[in-house]
């Protein structure tokens, strides 16, 4: 008896053992990653190798840069706008107008051909994406429910939430822990430094009833994305190059991936030059109808839209960690700005006296 009882233990346990090597194996590529995080994980892409996928555009001339005493903005107003942008931890700065290029600074070792990490900017791609996507037919309605390319939540509360209701951060879905080391075992921290992105985005569960709650997620951007993908048939890369990149002329920029030929990371992993980020700007303002359709937010939070906010003036900000694009199309008028998230990077008031004295 003593015996079989101790076959019994000795199996069991190896069973158990075995069966922890196998999750370990399995996990492994995501517990190293998280291994080598710093405490904060800012930037954490610029520290940890993660595999790429490149896209290009037409990668045209870029634009006339206004000759000295021909610019349309005050140059004055121009070089206070140049210091307090570098003052305020900025990496880049580039105003257009009329498709003059005013300024063009860079600072902290960035260049023009520098692919810099747009981090949380990079989802601003989606309300262009999904612009081109209704005007192509690969998607009828933002308003249609997601169950339409989700079958995997057909039937239930999350397959009701809308495409309009994804971008606009009000799907409902929950918000799991993300600080310390619960949070990145967890859901979130899955999500942000994974290596099974699709399968973790589907794996949120309905925390509130869809349009009543507003939380900047990042489930909602890579939802958004992966129903792109499948309204379209292309990985969602090769969409953002066809329907955005070629159009705005843009060069090579890269996206990062969970694993080797995986999922791109929609919510903050495209890494682009400045010059094409202007590009991609500059692509917006010429369509003042998209773009105001855009800025137009949800009654949880009015002032923001799909995947961007709107601005006095009828204009229209793309922002996230630092980096940010104002675009006024009745004006022409496109600024960037790249660096790191100072307090108040986002509403500086060089902006305005900028806007409030073109010629």
């Amino acid at each position: 008896m003593l015996r079989r009882l101790s076959l019994v233990l000795v199996t069991s346990g190896a069973l158990l053992v075995s069966a922890g090597i196998g999750v370990l194996a399995a996990d492994w590529p995501f517990l190293h990653r998280l291994w080598q995080l710093s405490a904060d994980a800012s930037g954490w892409r610029e520290s940890v190798a993660v595999p790429t996928v490149a896209i290009s555009g037409a990668g045209a001339p870029l634009f006339p840069a206004a000759a000295q005493g021909e610019q349309t903005i005050d140059a004055a107003l121009l070089e206070q706008a140049a210091r307090e942008a570098e003052a305020s931890a900025g990496a880049a700065l580039l105003v257009l107008h009329r498709g003059v290029l005013q300024i063009e600074r860079y600072w902290r070792g960035v260049t023009r051909d520098t692919l810099y990490p747009l981090e949380s900017l990079s989802r601003a791609l989606l309300g262009i994406a999904y612009g081109r996507a209704l005007d192509d037919g690969s998607i009828d309605s933002l308003d249609a429910p997601i169950e339409q390319w989700l079958p995997e939540w057909y039937g239930e509360p999350r397959g009701g939430i809308t495409i309009r209701q994804l971008l606009w951060n009000v799907s409902g879905l929950e918000t799991p822990p993300q600080a310390g080391w619960r949070g990145r075992l967890g859901k979130a921290g899955r999500l942000q430094f994974g290596t099974t992105l699709e399968r973790t985005a589907l794996s949120y569960r309905a925390a509130h009833e869809p349009g009543t709650h507003f939380a900047l997620a990042r489930v909602d951007a890579q939802l958004a994305a992966l129903i792109l993908e499948r309204a379209s048939g292309e990985s969602y890369a090769t969409l953002i190059e066809r329907s955005v990149w070629q159009p705005g002329r843009a060069g090579r920029a890269e996206f990062a991936l969970d694993r080797p030929r995986g999922t791109v990371a929609a919510f903050d992993g495209l890494r682009a030059t400045p010059v094409d980020v202007l590009r991609i700007g500059a692509l917006l303002a010429q369509d003042r109808g998209w773009a105001g359709e855009m800025a137009r937010g949800s009654l949880p939070n009015p002032h923001h839209g799909l995947q961007a906010s709107g601005l006095a003036g009828d204009g229209l900000l793309l922002s996230g960690d630092g980096r940010a694009v104002w675009i006024w199309p009745a004006q022409q008028l496109v600024i960037v700005r790249l660096g790191d998230p100072t307090p108040g990077w986002d509403t500086p008031g060089w902006i305005e006296s900028l806007r409030r004295n073109l010629h």
